[in-house]
């Protein structure tokens, strides 16, 4: 009797252990299902922004993507968004969110929309998977588009001196209170005036 109730004790301490294993080979291939399900993301349209989601610690879902770099971008007018793809590897993600938003970027530059184009360089340009070849690109093109804008900076201010020297001259002809200082203050403008004015061979 003493050896019967020793090998059913034997016995149930053998399939404890056994029930042990399992539980913990199931949570090893669930803790390994939902790891790899968080490194996973995806790349879907929503009304007129483009979303990358990413995968939860579970071993099925996703929600949005908790990096800044990966918050939504509106697709720009006449634009096509980006097909709907997955992926498993973050460098991936980032270059083909690298040829979508540069692509956008060059066709907003070419309607002069320059502003709204560097938006979309600087965004690129935070994407940390981006090869060499590929930072080279954004670097010419935020150049380029930097250009652009210093050349209608420089227009807008050569507008804003014109303006302040027509009101300039109206209350110098007025041989009133501050005519000496706005003969002063349009001689000074002039001066900047010349100088923002291009070269005769680059107009």
């Amino acid at each position: 009797m003493a050896e019967e109730a020793k090998a059913r004790g034997g016995g149930g301490l053998q399939r404890l252990v056994l029930w042990l294993l399992i539980a913990g080979l199931l949570a090893a291939v669930w803790w390994l299902a939902s790891d790899r399900n968080e490194r996973h993301y995806r790349v879907v349209t929503r009304g007129n922004a483009v979303v990358i989601e990413r995968g939860r610690f579970f071993p099925m879902g996703t929600t949005l993507a908790p990096e800044k770099m990966y918050a939504p971008v509106l697709v720009p007018a006449g634009e096509k968004p980006p097909a709907e793809r997955e992926f498993d590897d973050q460098n991936e993600l980032d270059r083909y969110l690298f040829d979508a938003l540069s692509g956008w970027a060059r066709n907003l530059a070419k309607k002069g929309e320059t502003r709204a184009a560097s938006a979309l360089v600087e965004r690129a340009s935070a994407l940390p998977g981006l090869t060499g070849a590929q930072v080279s690109v954004l670097t010419s093109l935020a150049t380029d588009l930097a250009w652009d804008e210093a050349r209608t900076d420089i227009d807008q201010a050569a507008q804003l001196i014109d303006a302040a020297l027509r009101k300039l001259d109206l209350v110098r002809q007025a041989h009133a209170a501050h005519s000496a200082e706005a003969a002063e203050q349009a001689q000074k403008l002039q001066r900047i005036q010349e100088q923002l004015r291009p070269p005769k061979e680059a107009r």
